[in-house]
């Protein structure tokens, strides 16, 4: 229902409500009114045609008697219809000739008076008045009508301006103020308000104007650090800011209508995107990091807060998606995160790494039944080449076994330094001994060739202890332990060489 429909209520139902008043209460109150009016009048008449009457009545002058009610009856003929006069024994002296059957046929509406002629208190006749209250209903109707349209029309008058008073006042101003917020709503923070006035309705458009600056600054402020998308209920997007156009690298014409797998950098499995949906559609919040992909191919990442807009039902209308741009931080956080689990050298995990990959993959190798093969290695002769050739030439040395060890090895395998000459590799999903066995051997060929390192030559070699899971062991640690155990054993029986833990 709109307001302007209800402001129309109140005075509508005061019209209804007034002439109901009328029709039910004023009318007849006023109609009651002028009957007793009326029956006094008569009665203020009889009372002088009594005084009147008294003499003839006593004096038995029946002609003046006659000629006395005759001239009544004559002066009055338009408010009655009959007057008759007995005497005291209820004989009917006048009319003479005038028979009951001769009297006009009364209105249903009339009124008969007797009235008795008394001298100090005996009686001497009395007389039967009919009146014609019908008549005199009619016209007294007539007044009362004719008042009442104008109390009507006084009131329709007043109802009227004080209507249009109200959509002047009223109204109109909260109609301006309700287009200024729907545009709000869509944008436009540069709206026309209604002029202030000295009432509730300019404290309320004061307030308005305060709410639309401080929501104008904000909108100004976010707009202009954040990445902002509007979507509809079907998650087509309908509205971007230009940090997303510029970020994403499309156009808007490109990004309005589609959706957000437009930028999608396919990371996420359906299951993550199922899930936040659900969330919002619950009418939750949603928030989370997620890397996108600009048309060019690039990765992004953005800190991503997903409003929903809830209707009268408390069912989301349409999203909001607020993103900053936090590419820079994540580079820095998988820089430090590199840094802080590969070797500056040699850029191969480190220990801790190594561990977590050795975990992962016995975790692999006890699912689908396969072997992990678990190389601890220590190079023969690298103190000599690093005392003779200096530290510049050692740091290339290692940096040359490590890329020796990747090309033996494959990408899902693990090599990684794990100490100033010592390496460990996790060759997962071996299935078999020999297969093992066969890495081992390449790397001890492929170590043991000549080194050149910066127009030097180096000559290298390894000493490698090998464990197996699941024959040595289960655990990440037990199992290096027992590789490393391997690795001095072949030392002691004349280095450059590989052994399994099960030739204890």
């Amino acid at each position: 229902m709109s307001i302007k429909f209800k402001l129309a209520i109140p005075p509508l139902l005061g019209l209804m409500l007034v002439i109901a008043f009328i029709q039910v209460f004023w009318q007849p109150q006023q109609l009651a009114s002028a009957k007793i009016k009326y029956e006094n009048h008569i009665n203020e008449l009889l009372d002088i045609t009594a005084v009147v009457m008294v003499p003839h009545i006593l004096e038995k002058d029946l002609g003046s008697l006659f000629s006395t009610l005759e001239m009544l009856e004559k002066n009055y003929a338009n408010h009655w219809y009959n007057i008759t006069f007995f005497n005291q024994n209820n004989r009917k002296i006048y009319p003479l000739f005038r028979n009951d059957t001769d009297t006009a046929k009364l209105n249903s509406e009339f009124i008969q008076i007797n009235y008795p002629i008394k001298l100090t208190g005996e009686p001497l006749g009395f007389i039967v008045f009919e009146a014609d209250w019908g008549k005199e209903k009619t016209l007294i109707l007539k007044n009362i009508s004719a008042i009442q349209n104008v109390i009507i029309y006084m009131i329709i008058l007043i109802i009227a301006i004080s209507t249009l008073s109200q959509f002047q006042l009223i109204y109109r101003p909260l109609k301006k103020l309700s287009r200024a917020a729907n545009k709000i709503e869509n944008g436009d923070f540069n709206t026309e308000l209604p002029r202030l006035t000295k009432d509730e309705l300019g404290e309320l458009t004061k307030s308005f104007s305060a709410m639309q600056q401080e929501l104008a600054f904000k909108n100004k402020t976010l707009d202009h650090h954040a990445i902002i998308s509007m979507t509809d209920i079907d998650g087509v997007i309908t509205y971007v800011n230009d940090n997303f156009i510029k970020i994403s690298g499309y156009t808007e014409k490109e990004i309005i209508g589609s959706t957000h797998n437009l930028v999608s950098s396919n990371r996420y499995s359906p299951e993550f995107y199922q899930n936040m949906w659900q969330s919002l559609k619950q009418g939750d919040v949603w928030h989370g990091e997620i890397c996108n992909l600009t048309k060019s191919g690039v990765e992004y990442w953005v800190n991503s807060t997903i409003v929903p807009f809830l209707n009268n039902q408390g069912k989301p209308e349409r999203y909001l998606s607020i993103k900053t741009d936090i590419t820079k931080q994540k580079l820095a956080q998988e820089k430090l995160k590199h840094l802080a689990n590969h070797d500056a050298l040699t850029s191969l995990p480190t220990r801790r790494l190594c561990l977590e990959n050795l975990t992962k993959a016995l975790s692999m190798a006890k699912r689908d039944n396969s072997i992990v093969g678990i190389m601890f290695i220590d190079l023969d002769g690298f103190k000599a080449v690093n005392d003779t050739l200096g530290h510049d030439a050692g740091d290339l040395l290692l940096i040359g076994v490590s890329e020796r060890l990747l090309k033996c090895t494959r990408e899902m395998d693990t090599v990684a330094r794990v100490g100033g000459d010592e390496f460990i590799i996790i060759l997962s999903r071996a299935y078999h001994r020999d297969n093992v066995e066969a890495v081992a051997t390449k790397i001890i060929d492929t170590l043991t060739e000549p080194f050149n390192l910066n127009e030097q030559t180096a000559q290298i070699g390894a000493s490698i202890g090998i464990a197996l899971y699941p024959n040595n062991g289960h655990g990440a640690e037990e199992l290096i332990k027992c590789a490393d155990e391997m690795m001095y054993a072949v030392k002691r029986k004349g280095k450059n060489n590989f052994s399994f833990f099960d030739d204890i």
